[in-house]
């Protein structure tokens, strides 16, 4: 095939996307296989399903020559099969030994686009594949022969030739333990081979559900796959319509007030109903534009389990390492966000469960001495909670202990020991860059890397970390992030002349209060709302606008930021509006507590506050009071 007409570069990406989700199918079938490893039978659907995939990714890498690929696929599909026929008995030795190549696999794959390099001892653990099979092909036709002869039960046979059954038990121990794995090896010879478990199915074991592949293949025919970036070009269209039509809406309603305060009949009664159509064509616009863009916005909205599904397997082998039993609980895969936010959150979310596995669940003896059940559970949950989604991992393990951190915190040099800190402040510590709590470094964590890493990743999505902790009981992390970060709904205020917008999502009020109700605390402004004490910060100041203070009222916006409140003065309220979020441009760089900007229906630009960014520099400049110092 020509160039011309085969970009190789292309079809590699689409080959990798396909064989993601195939490997992602692989890797939920291997951990259902693995709970039937002590069970007298074994879902015929689970092997059926683990065939099919081997078989589409043979098929797919032979058709674009990747041959190492196709070889591999090939040799676990034959596993699989003498699976699916009775041919094999299924243990937790030949369970790892699948993992181990579906590791392989993975990392064969993505050598092809670079994102690794092909491992090392391919074509040994290759040679353990095709023996293995062999192995088991060659008795099960000396069963066949056997059988046909009708000289006695198979069982009675094989224990007439213990030699023959030691030697074939020490060859499959060898072959499942790898060339470094004496281990495996030590714990399979001398033990007797296991019976393999029955398929349960009625007829003929080596034949496939038709029933799912048929609807597969339905489902397959009426799906396609979409460039994100075509999706992204699409919503700034969508995004230049909304500003359009916020324009046409404020035309719409300017001419109406000019008419209502015009007094010449004669120009009205041409004018009004020309103004009419306007607004009716306003309206129309604005309600085809919505339309569109919740189109738009669900087509760009992905399953979170997209995510979540790759943490089962990593829950088991976390586990295994650090010798814990741990079961994941996973609720809500099913809900939806933006494809943006879902390719961004599988990292924070992959440190929060480790350091679950690592620090929060306690070992085995622990948990009995505990009165505790010996297995730990980590719950992944997700749901929709406004414009928001909501993601929560916790554990039952053993909590947070303050004390151990707060000493730590002292330690490493962080706090210093006279601090009087609120046990949030002491829980923020372990944000830290550098913290940890661990007494040795292993290589699942305890150097110190990560929760400083999930806290940033989810303020770049705009989104806010909380943690809850009882101690002895467990702990929870919550993420709250917007659905989407293209087009949201904002306060607009003005500030020393300028409009600026603030997401309401981050907006818990505003409120007009008297300057008399404002007091100064250690140089900082609070105020006294419903009985809780909340900082003030002038943004006006904060961004060197030098605007003049009120001496009578002070407009306020109440804010939410990590469980904190805090309230931002402005000069006036805007109203709310739809706004479309633009980033800054390269040149202008990062500013401190601005996340980017919009254009206005009138065609003026507002900047937008980030409040995470905005609060957090405040405070550690000293631009706010503490709370827990104004109460005092």
């Amino acid at each position: 095939m020509s160039e011309e007409f085969f970009d190789r570069e292309e079809f590699v990406q689409y080959f990798k996307d396909e064989t993601d989700e195939l490997l992602q199918t692989v890797d939920a079938s291997l951990l259902r296989l693995e709970s039937f490893v002590d069970a007298d039978r074994i879902d015929p659907e689970i092997v059926n399903e683990l065939f099919r995939a081997m078989h589409t990714i043979k098929g797919s890498a032979g058709m674009l020559g990747f041959n190492e690929v196709q070889e591999l696929a090939h040799r676990l599909e034959s596993i699989f099969d003498l699976l699916r026929k009775d041919r094999m008995p299924l243990s937790q030795q030949s369970i790892d030994l699948l993992f181990e190549g579906r590791d392989i696999l993975t990392a064969l794959i993505r050598a092809l686009t670079g994102e690794a390099i092909v491992p090392e001892g391919v074509e040994g653990y290759m040679e353990r594949l095709e023996s293995f099979s062999s192995l088991y092909e060659t008795a099960a036709a000396i069963v066949g022969e056997q059988s046909e002869s009708k000289s006695g039960p198979f069982e009675e046979r094989l224990d007439a030739s213990a030699e023959e059954i030691a030697a074939f038990e020490a060859e499959v121990a060898r072959l499942l333990a790898g060339p470094d794995g004496d281990r495996t090896a030590a714990s399979a010879v001398g033990e007797p081979l296991p019976q393999a478990p029955a398929l349960e199915h009625h007829g003929d074991a080596a034949r496939p559900a038709a029933q799912p592949r048929q609807e597969q293949r339905r489902n397959l025919s009426q799906t396609i796959r979409v460039d994100i970036e075509r999706l992204d070009a699409l919503l700034s269209l969508v995004g230049e319509l909304v500003i359009n039509r916020t324009r046409i809406s404020d035309i719409a309603a300017t001419l109406s007030r000019s008419l209502s305060e015009y007094k010449d009949s004669a120009v009205n009664s041409v004018i009004e109903p020309l103004a009419k159509v306007l607004a009716d064509s306003a309206g129309l616009l604005a309600r085809t534009t919505n339309e569109i863009q919740e189109g738009i916005m669900k087509v760009r909205m992905v399953p979170i389990g997209q995510v979540f599904e790759r943490f089962p397997r990593m829950v088991r082998d976390l586990s295994k390492a650090r010798k814990k039993e741990v079961r994941l609980e996973i609720h809500g895969a099913d809900t939806d966000l933006d494809k943006t936010v879902v390719d961004e959150i599988g990292e924070p979310l992959m440190h929060l469960i480790r350091n679950c596995v690592d620090h929060g669940i306690e070992e085995p003896a622990e948990r009995l001495a505990l009165g505790k059940a010996e297995t730990g559970t980590i719950r992944l949950n997700a749901y929709h909670e406004g414009n928001q989604i909501i993601i929560e991992v916790g554990d039952d393990g053993r909590g947070i202990d303050l004390a151990r951190v707060r000493k730590k915190g002292i330690r490493q040099g962080l706090i210093a020991e006279s601090d009087k800190l609120s046990d949030r402040e002491i829980m923020e510590l372990i944000f830290q860059p550098g913290f940890s709590t661990a007494d040795k470094v292993t290589d699942i964590s305890g150097r110190g890397v990560g929760m400083d890493v999930v806290k940033k990743n989810i303020a770049r999505l705009k989104g806010t970390f909380d943690i809850g902790s009882v101690e002895g009981a467990g702990t929870t992390f919550t993420i709250k992030l917007p659905l989407t970060l293209a087009i949201i709904q904002a306060l607009l205020v003005r500030v020393g002349g300028e409009l600026y917008s603030i997401p309401l999502d981050s907006v818990i009020e505003s409120q007009r209060v008297e300057m008399s109700d404002v007091r100064t605390v250690h140089g900082n402004e609070v105020i006294t709302l419903r009985g809780a004490v909340v900082p003030l910060l002038r943004i006006g100041e904060f961004f060197g606008l030098g605007t003049a203070r009120d001496p009578e009222k002070v407009m306020i916006v109440i804010v939410n930021m990590q469980g904190r409140q805090v309230g931002i003065v402005v000069d006036s309220f805007q109203g709310e509006q739809e706004i479309v979020i633009k980033p800054l441009s390269d040149v202008i760089g990062r500013i401190t507590g601005i996340s980017g900007a919009t254009i206005l229906g009138n065609g003026s630009i507002s900047l937008i506050i980030d409040v995470h960014s905005l609060v957090s520099e405040a405070y550690a400049l000293g631009r706010v009071a503490r709370a827990e110092y104004a109460a005092v």
